[in-house]
């Protein structure tokens, strides 16, 4: 099965395909040795193995790795040549709220940042009917927004008691001791190394957040290769600039 999968049908029969990200898998996950988060990558995988058909919601701050987990369960699940489907909410509001119908056929359906259309009470009713859906058909429904699910103030009393019908697990954010760390395991897992000078260059010189950082470890695995060019600093302050 490809790495794509059919996100969902919209008004005739259009369907959208998206590709999961390069590289959002468990494997590529770095669990901190201090604990935090390990004990949740294992509930995740077991969800992912369709195990259960129950309800989960993750949440944290923003670049915590949400994202990234709930495409590495979406990637277990299409491994076993089972269909998912995967949306963005807050990159798809615009698109309607069409996109959370005609989900039936999935094992697995992802909710992205399910608080972007908290508010709107159009998207509040197709949700409290998604997660209506998914209970009574048995299909997994996992979730992940920026606030705690308890404390999202929705419009719909019932939608509130529903996000919080199953497991709810904060994902915590690295801290900057364990962001190299992370890094190191990106690029050996890609097939180069990162040095420490390198590592120190990019601190002073890009953004901290862990998924601005594996982002452009990626662009600079792919112009290296391009360019069959070590990843030095003057390497990577040209691959910075073209960012």
């Amino acid at each position: 099965m490809k790495n794509s999968y059919s996100l969902m049908q919209i008004s005739q029969q259009l369907t959208l395909n998206v590709n999961l990200r390069d590289g959002y898998r468990f494997k590529t996950y770095y669990v901190s040795p201090h604990g935090a988060n390990a004990e949740t990558i294992e509930i995740l995988r077991q969800i992912a193995s369709l195990e259960t058909t129950q309800q989960n919601i993750l949440w944290g701050e923003k670049h915590s790795g949400k994202t990234h987990l709930l495409q590495a369960c979406c990637s277990k699940v299409t491994d076993a040549h089972d269909v998912i489907s995967y949306l963005p909410l807050k990159e798809m509001v615009s698109l309607g709220v069409g996109v959370l119908t005609g989900l039936s056929f999935s094992k697995l359906i992802a909710l992205d940042d399910v608080d972007a259309v908290i508010g709107d009470k159009e998207w509040e009713i197709a949700l409290f009917n998604l997660i209506n859906q998914c209970r009574e058909s048995g299909q997994c429904l996992l979730m992940s927004s920026s606030q705690n699910p308890r404390q999202i103030d929705c419009l719909l009393p019932d939608l509130a008691s529903r996000l919080i019908w199953g497991g709810s697990y904060q994902i915590k954010a690295l801290d900057d001791e364990d962001k190299p760390k992370a890094m190191q395991l990106r690029a050996e897992q890609r097939g180069f190394k990162l040095t420490d000078r390198v590592i120190n260059y990019l601190y002073r010189r890009y953004p901290r957040d862990i998924e601005s950082l594996m982002l452009l470890l990626d662009k600079l695995d792919k112009e290296s290769l391009r360019k069959k060019a070590m990843i030095t600093i003057p390497f990577v302050r040209e691959v910075i600039k073209g960012c």
